[in-house]
């Protein structure tokens, strides 16, 4: 076939299915919630990195109350919609991913959680993610703050009176607002990239917030999962310290960071153990994994290392619509669909209309590599008759259309 591409590329490198970024020590039971090996929520008292690390994976990652263990269970088990329209991850020549296609239909938006205690890096990974992956990064704080100041939103006098007053925002109200924005951005004709990912920084913080998403939110979104920052107090605090001396912001002290902290460890810790669940509960049910992935990063180390680590966990996620589209374009090969299959090639791609009729093809060997956050290659073993099998290299870029 000369519309595809048959290259030998050293470079692709098998990726897994989408792995678990975090430690387990055991089964769940009522009482056991697995952490990130990397996170510790207490000062550094002289002992090593490696066995504050080992002493971590053996912990309770959430309060040990029958309450709090209930609560998170009924929370996880109340929020498996979560991942909207999605299906069960299907398998692309041994790779486990999710199929997409769903989402277009239902012209629902691609949603990642970031989520940390204050100073964890939340801020500057989010920066790089955008610039590597063009993501959308939205603010719930920000998105009220201006909110607020919108002549022709209906709800700006509540909101800025609730700003002013230092009182919660209705949950209903955060989430239009996060609703209009992202409808804005994903309709923007001129945008370079379609099908993006949402970053929602710093959401949901508590269960109101959890409560609220499954109430308003499903139809419109599908969440793939989240990313969060672990570090430990002693490590935030010099952060914040060093950032106070520039940042200009009235809460950048350490009595501010120490009550964000235990807010956070408080009511944020207790809804990610719940969105873990939610990944735990679909893997039960699915032999190829969750539609939910929650990845815990160490965030202590260096901005690139935290970074390395956030790269992963962005092309794992990346990886669903590379697969996808790659999917999309076989079965339209299958179908004799050329249409279809246009639609999903480069214009400048000249396809040959020829066309031998429909036959069903087997996949195998598969590989992904996502080069660059806009570009990835798949390269596969497809086997078209008993007697005749190809390797296909087929190279992919996020354009206006998705990719």
């Amino acid at each position: 076939f000369n519309f595809a591409k048959h290259l030998a590329r050293s470079r692709c490198v098998q990726t897994s299915s989408a792995s678990r970024h975090h430690v387990r020590s055991g089964p769940f039971t009522s009482t056991s919630y697995r952490r990130a090996a990397s996170t510790c929520f207490v000062g550094t008292d002289g002992a090593t990195k490696e066995s504050k690390l080992s002493a971590t994976e053996s912990t309770i990652a959430s309060p040990s109350t029958d309450n709090t263990v209930d609560e998170i269970e009924e929370t996880a088990r109340n929020s498996l919609g979560i991942t909207g329209s999605l299906p069960a991850p299907v398998n692309f020549g041994g790779i486990p991913y999710l199929d997409t296609s769903s989402l277009a239909a239902n012209h629902a938006h691609r949603v990642v959680f970031i989520l940390g205690g204050p100073g964890a890096g939340k801020g500057t990974q989010s920066e790089r993610i955008v610039d590597t992956y063009k993501c959308v990064h939205l603010s719930v704080g920000d998105l009220l703050r201006t909110g607020a100041e919108k002549a022709d939103y209906e709800h700006a006098d509540l909101v800025k009176e609730c700003l002013v007053q230092g009182n919660i925002v209705p949950v209903a109200l955060s989430l239009g607002l996060l609703r209009i924005a992202m409808d804005e951005k994903a309709d923007e004709e001129d945008s370079e990239y379609g099908s993006r990912i949402f970053l929602v920084d710093g959401f949901p913080r508590n269960y109101d917030n959890v409560q609220g998403w499954m109430k308003h939110m499903p139809s419109y979104t599908a969440v793939l999962g989240a990313l969060v920052y672990n570090c430990p107090m002693d490590v935030l605090e010099k952060r914040i310290m060093t950032r106070a001396e520039t940042s200009g912001r009235s809460d950048d002290n350490l009595d501010s960071a120490r009550r964000r902290f235990d807010t956070f460890r408080k009511q944020t810790e207790p809804v990610v153990r719940a969105l873990e669940r939610v990944e735990d509960l679909q893997a039960e049910e699915n032999s190829d994994g969750s539609q939910l992935s929650i990845v815990n990063i160490d965030g202590t180390g260096t901005v690139e290392e935290v970074w390395k680590a956030t790269e992963a966990a962005m092309d794992a996620y990346v990886k669903n619509d590379v697969l996808t589209a790659n999917s999309n374009l076989l079965k339209a090969i299958v179908e004799g669909d050329i249409e279809k299959f246009v639609d999903l090639c480069d214009g400048k791609l000249e396809v040959d209309p020829i066309y031998e009729g429909p036959n069903e093809s087997t996949i195998s060997d598969a590989e992904v590599s996502i080069q660059s956050g806009t570009k990835a290659v798949v390269s596969y073993t497809r086997k078209i008759k008993d007697d005749l099998s190809v390797r296909e290299t087929r190279e992919w870029n996020h354009g206006p259309k998705g990719w």
